[in-house]
């Protein structure tokens, strides 16, 4: 393999990776105060990205200015859907509200083929512009080295936030026990509101990031949210870095399976590597399991 395709291939699954990898932040987040698989996350982001370019783009401000206002609109958004699909009736079974959220993945899957299935795909512009950088031999583009640097940024962040803000501290007891952590003057609600605030602004972000590559269409987180799943249990649900970890290697992994082996067999190579992690380390990569005598 010479070093341009060693460097392409890095670069596409590092690229990938950290897509996968922040999109399963926001799974985890989810999972770890609530217990349930949001598996809504996905079309909540295409949805995100269709507020851009048929509402936020027709709004007086400059590129970076409507991505924020996206952004905090699907914030919102994530927020109202705990409030109105969650929130009633919360004790209920977790599968019961996981099936909700599949509920919900069907209605905005249906719902944005209605608006606006009949005229895709659509362009959406980037915002790190057009132009590529030369490293050693090997140009990568302004697109996907924005990408790259953003992903690291927020995922840096995110981390940091878990540990040394309050609100981070008080999410992560939440996580662990909710009714202990309301015993000790949590307010549980309010701290499940802003985990879904938080998580519908991630996928805002991801799938602001993968349209300009990719074109915008109803199915354009498909992809990633199985990828993102995938990465949050390669590193286990209740990690975050083990998320990060978990989608740097499924992202590497399928990157360089189309090159060594075939493009065509690079999902099926990647899912057996979740397989195979699982049955070595069931837990995860970052994961623990627990063992009970009887």
């Amino acid at each position: 393999m010479d070093t341009s395709l060693l460097s392409a291939a890095i670069v596409g699954g590092v690229l990938n990776g950290s897509l996968y990898a922040l999109l399963g932040l926001a799974i985890v987040l989810i999972f770890r105060t609530t217990t349930v698989a949001n598996f809504a996350q996905g079309e909540m982001a295409m949805f995100s990205v269709f507020i851009l370019i048929m509402f936020a783009d027709s709004l007086p401000l400059p590129l970076w200015g409507q991505w924020f206002v996206t952004v905090l609109v699907s914030a919102v958004a994530g927020a109202l859907v705990y409030i109105v699909l969650l929130r009633p009736n919360p004790q209920a079974e977790h599968l019961n509200l996981t099936v909700r959220t599949l509920g919900l993945y069907t209605l905005i899957y249906a719902v944005s083929v209605y608006f606006w299935g009949a005229n895709e795909p659509y362009t959406v512009p980037s915002l790190f512009g057009d132009g590529t950088i030369a490293i050693g031999g090997f140009h990568i583009s302004y697109d996907q080295l924005g990408t790259i640097l953003v992903t690291v940024v927020l995922g840096a962040l995110f981390l940091l936030f878990f540990q040394l803000t309050q609100l981070g501290l008080a999410m992560r007891a939440v996580a662990i026990n909710p009714e202990v952590a309301g015993l000790l003057g949590v307010n549980v609600a309010k701290i499940t509101l802003m985990v879904w605030f938080i998580a519908g602004a991630i996928g805002a972000v991801v799938g602001l990031l993968v349209a300009p590559v990719s074109f915008l269409d109803t199915l354009l987180m498909r992809p990633y949210i199985l990828k993102a799943f995938t990465a949050a249990i390669l590193g286990g649900l209740y990690s975050f870095p083990g998320v990060i970890a978990g989608g740097l290697v499924l992202g590497l992994a399928e990157s360089f399976a189309s090159i060594w082996i075939s493009i065509h067999l690079r999902e099926p190579f990647t899912f057996a590597i979740l397989l195979i992690a699982l049955l070595l380390r069931p837990g995860g990569l970052f994961g623990r399991v627990h063992k009970v005598r009887v």
